[in-house]
């Protein structure tokens, strides 16, 4: 059976969003309130980092227009900290714009979108959207140029239009028919796939995320603590190794490359690495 490829890697998601007619539609599909007439080619995995010592970010899709920036960000779990993680994104997207000399009045507008699997908030809105408002008066807007979104694939409210809500249903893998723009969305996907070199490009960012997978490798060691396995390295580590090894095959890495990313990973000796290949 050919799989299917979803738009909730962030490889697909950033190599879809690279096509700036197609990133263009989705803003303005987001925000109609705007009037977007021409973005910057968007720039993919974007990296910022100040200093050795401070933490860097990485950026999903980032691109901009005249008066505004926008960050798009694919949110496949709920993590902790999710709206301190848009808080940091929003003041380093704010420290790279501003030079030295420059007014704060010239900061542009800043969009920080996460598309979310899931409910942040659980009251079935399909977006969430925040703005600095007064607490004595929510009628006077702070206007400090900064908004946040969360959009949820799964939202049942009748609040954005059809045509987000077909985009959040196509990203949550359920089939959509009669949208236009998801229709260009899966001729773009499938154009892409046609490349080996973007094939290529998948399966390996497929093959790195299950390694750098910190759910995946947690709930290996719970299952194997609660059974009581032991490496002598780290407790319920095999029971985490062999799972890694077994979802990864299923992406159909070759077995040498395979054998070394798991010995790499794990930090494992010749002898200990061969006792899960034998």
């Amino acid at each position: 059976m050919k799989e299917k490829i979803s738009l909730q890697n962030d490889f697909v998601f950033g190599s879809v969003m690279s096509n700036r007619k197609l990133c263009q539609h989705l803003i303005q599909l987001i925000l109609p309130e705007l009037k977007i007439q021409r973005i910057k080619f968007p720039t993919i995995q974007k990296g910022i980092q100040e200093d050795i010592g401070s933490h860097g970010v990485r950026f999903d899709v980032y691109t901009e227009d005249q008066n505004c920036v926008y960050e798009i960000d694919m949110q496949v779990r709920h993590t902790k900290g999710l709206a301190k993680h848009v808080r940091y994104y929003q003041s380093r997207i704010d420290a790279d714009l501003l030079n030295h000399g420059d007014q704060y009045s010239q900061i542009k507008q800043t969009f920080v979108i996460f598309i979310c699997l899931f409910d942040p908030y659980g009251n079935g809105y399909h977006k969430y959207q925040f703005t600095n408002l007064c607490t004595i008066d929510p009628n006077i807007a702070m206007n400090d140029g900064r908004t946040a979104i969360f959009l949820n694939t799964k939202g049942t409210r009748n609040d954005v239009s059809k045509d987000l809500q077909n985009f959040l249903h196509y990203v949550d893998n359920k089939n959509v028919n009669n949208d236009t723009y998801v229709d260009e969305l899966q001729e773009y996907i499938s154009l892409l796939n046609q490349s080996t070199k973007w094939r290529k490009g998948y399966m390996d960012n497929k093959t790195h995320m299950m390694f750098h997978d910190e759910d995946v490798r947690e709930e290996g060691i719970k299952i194997g603590e609660q059974r009581g396995l032991k490496l002598g390295l780290v407790k319920g580590q095999e029971s985490a190794i062999r799972q890694m090894i077994a979802l990864t095959r299923q992406l159909g890495v070759p077995e040498d490359q395979l054998k070394q990313k798991v010995q790499q990973q794990f930090k494992l000796s010749d002898e200990e690495i061969t006792k899960f290949f034998e």
